[in-house]
């Protein structure tokens, strides 16, 4: 087996495409469910597009780069590109509300970039937010995509949710931002030295890049060469805007990488850890043991 294929598998838009009989509607842009029901799951995913998921019913619990978090009735769960998600634990008769977005489509219709910047910086460390009563706009933007949704032979159907979409998207950017403003976040706390814009930026494409490289380094040093900064710079900014440090970031997506490797691979530990650029086994068994609390071996015969 390839070891592309042994990477955590990816969560895109062709994904939800493969399951469109479970969607409303799926295009290249974004897929939308009203009413879905989801199960027990120990797969872990790299969610690569923009989701949001509003609980009907039910309670969902799931890792989210490392941290445990239950979504309750009454709770939108959003997930922002190149997040992992794992272990997720459903309780019966769970409904969820599902809607996705592709990069290319937020980028396309966000323009104000320091209030996205911030609302994003936001929804990094407080992915779960409990719904206030329901706007009026939503119940009326919900009205329309599904008059739309329903009359497949418009010859502009799929301009007129783009339009739709778009027009709820700033609407929900904009209630995000109510509720900063409720929790007292002030802007200063996700700035640093050239405003929230260019440290979120930085964070962004530390993520990417930590993402892509899918465990195979482990030191704050090589990212920060990557993006041409600092290691010292490239740690202050990652603190700031996650409230942890890139090292902390680096370990969490490693071991994300060895626990699906461990799960989901017939390849020996030796194999493994060279794969993942160990520079050799007792070295891969002290950082698994370090971290998951047990040797390889023994991670892979408990069944976690």
């Amino acid at each position: 087996m390839a070891i592309e294929n042994e990477n955590i598998p990816a969560l895109t838009m062709e994904g939800f495409k493969g399951i469109a009989e479970s969607m409303d509607y799926v295009d290249d842009d974004f897929a939308i469910s009203h009413n879905i029901n989801i199960s027990h799951g120990s797969t872990t995913l790299r969610v690569n597009v923009f989701l949001f998921v509003s609980c009907l019913e039910g309670r969902t619990q799931m890792e989210m780069n490392g941290r445990p978090y239950t979504l309750e009735t009454g709770e939108v769960f959003v997930c922002l590109p190149t997040s992992i998600i794992s272990q997720v634990m459903v309780s019966p008769n769970n409904r969820i509300r599902l809607m996705a977005f592709s990069t290319s489509f937020l980028r396309s219709i966000l323009r104000q970039e320091s209030d996205v910047d911030k609302v994003f910086a936001y929804l990094y460390t407080n992915p779960i937010q409990r719904t206030r009563q329901t706007p009026a706009y939503a119940r009326y933007y919900g009205l329309l995509l599904e008059a739309k949704i329903a009359q497949p032979e418009h010859r502009f159907r799929r301009e007129t949710l783009r339009f739709l979409m778009s027009a709820m998207m700033s609407e929900m950017l904009e209630a995000v931002l109510a509720f900063i403003a409720e929790d007292g976040v002030e802007p200063t706390r996700l700035d640093i030295r050239g405003g929230y814009k260019r440290s979120n930026y930085v964070f962004r494409e530390f993520l990417r890049t930590l993402s892509a490289d899918n465990g195979m380094h482990r030191s704050v040093a090589y990212f920060a060469e990557r993006l041409c900064y600092s290691p010292k710079y490239l740690s202050s900014v990652v603190r700031h805007v996650s409230g942890r440090t890139a090292l902390d970031w680096i370990n969490e997506y490693t071991i994300e990488q060895v626990k699906h490797r461990l799960k989901h691979s017939d390849k020996t530990i030796k194999e493994i850890a060279e794969e993942l650029n160990f520079s050799n086994q007792s070295f891969f068994g002290k950082y698994v043991k370090t971290h998951l609390g047990m040797s390889p071996a023994k991670y892979r015969e408990s069944g976690e």
